[in-house]
């Protein structure tokens, strides 16, 4: 987004949440270790870090001490056990209108004819139904708690929601991303897996056609909110590794998962006028006045603000504005993002820079630019470096930084070489000295 613009930024609002895949980008050593009683029914998050839970509910102190979000495994629908961190145990955070058991009746209700002529390969119309059930449910307690800002978030937990019962591409939207999440922290499970891709083939259908249809006040919000959970597929792949990074591959396609997180910001600028009617509208303006203070929207050229020795690479000078340069904008919205201290907020707001870029700057990326490389590759190191907060980044985003890390070290160019030390670092790629 210009830097001028009044919209709010769409970066405020990017949503990622926190996964741990299976195959982490740097294997530990194997060291044996002494037996041990298991935690059978620790939460997810400690199971995937390999560390014992206390299982305290709701949350455990392994949890808190990363100051992460504990997620515990949904019991499956008619189980009839109590779980302390489920949903229901804490209305405040979804009640809008309806109770929590309301809303999973009306998700049943409402979804049994839309999953009426599922795939027969997920299973019968029965487990269809209970796959979607368990998705909702998993996105109200755990996946819509590691997306966005304070406030996005209750947004998604409590208006969000209501407006889903009323548009099916939202819904499915809220499946998909429930689904998705519990297939990265518990792969393998083939149903779950054919029911995501199938969640997410019936909410972009929908939502392209929504679209055609037009943005006025009354779609303004579930188009929105559709927009920011369907940029989630491409950062979360099921199965990443290096050489399918597009620097290697050289298909433009390949960093489809950067651009389309810029969708937001389209919207915004073809119908930011129905913000302030819309259920965005506090989490928009709060999110646009914090960020206007972070990243000096008033200064509007020259090198203030911006990293010295990345701004001299780039060449900008006391007279460069976005207008005369491409990596302006990204420059002057990374350099704060560089300085702020490792923490869950700050990690958040970090996370928001791939959803503010200009489509002049993606296409230098996708042209493998040398110098946008390495203003993507400083904010990739970023985010590895705040994986702990953001766990997301470790499904993709560090394998695309080591990616083109690699791919810049074999350049050899002497103006580049010294840009690399900071996210190779970060990335934990060892860059071949000499070179």
């Amino acid at each position: 987004m210009a830097s001028g613009m009044a919209v709010a930024s769409p970066g405020a609002f990017q949503t990622t949440f926190q996964v741990t895949l299976r195959d982490g980008p740097i294997g530990p050593t194997y060291h044996a270790r002494r037996a041990h009683k298991k935690s059978r029914n620790g939460c997810l998050v400690c199971k995937q870090r390999r560390v014992k839970c206390d299982e305290r509910k709701p949350a455990c102190r392994r949890c808190e001490q990363y100051g992460a979000s504990c997620i515990y495994y949904p019991s499956p629908p008619g189980s009839g056990g109590k779980d302390c961190s489920s949903p229901e145990s804490e209305p405040n955070r979804t009640l809008l209108s309806l109770s929590i058991a309301e809303m999973i009746d009306k998700v049943r209700q409402g979804m049994s004819g839309e999953l009426a002529f599922a795939p027969r390969t997920i299973g019968n119309h029965e487990a269809v139904l209970n796959l979607a059930v368990n998705s909702f449910q998993f996105f109200l307690r755990a996946t819509s708690d590691t997306v966005g800002t304070p406030l996005v978030r209750q947004v998604m937990q409590r208006e969000m929601i209501h407006v889903a019962f009323d548009n099916s591409y939202l819904m499915y939207s809220i499946l998909g991303c429930g689904i998705l999440h519990m297939n990265r922290m518990s792969p393998g499970d083939k149903s779950r897996e054919l029911a995501e891709a199938y969640f997410w083939q019936q909410a972009i259908g929908l939502y392209s056609r929504a679209l055609e249809a037009g943005i006025n006040e009354t779609s303004f919000s579930p188009l929105v909110a559709g927009c920011m959970l369907m940029g989630l597929t491409s950062l979360v792949p099921l199965k990443f590794n290096i050489q399918d990074s597009w620097v290697f591959t050289g298909r433009d396609s390949d960093l489809n998962w950067l651009a389309v997180q810029g969708g937001l910001n389209c919207i915004l600028r073809l119908a930011g006028k129905y913000i302030p009617n819309s259920i965005w509208d506090v989490a928009f303006s709060t999110a646009d006045g914090i960020e206007r203070k972070l990243f000096k929207y008033d200064i509007k050229r020259g090198r203030e603000g911006l990293h010295p020795q990345l701004a001299d690479l780039c060449e900008i000078d006391d007279d460069t504005t976005d207008k005369t340069s491409p990596y302006y904008f990204a420059l002057k919205i990374l350099s704060p993002l560089l300085e702020l201290a490792p923490n869950a907020e700050n990690a958040s707001q970090c996370a928001t820079w791939m959803g503010r870029l200009e489509p002049e700057f993606v296409t230098l990326c996708r042209r493998r630019d040398p110098r946008a490389l390495v203003l993507l590759a400083h904010w990739m190191g970023l985010m590895c470096s705040l994986s702990a907060w953001q766990m997301w980044v470790e499904a993709r985003v560090r394998f695309e930084c080591i990616a083109v890390c690699m791919y810049l070290e074999t350049l050899g160019d002497p103006a580049i070489l010294p840009f690399l030390e900071y996210p190779a670092n970060k990335c934990g790629y060892s860059l071949v000295k000499g070179l």
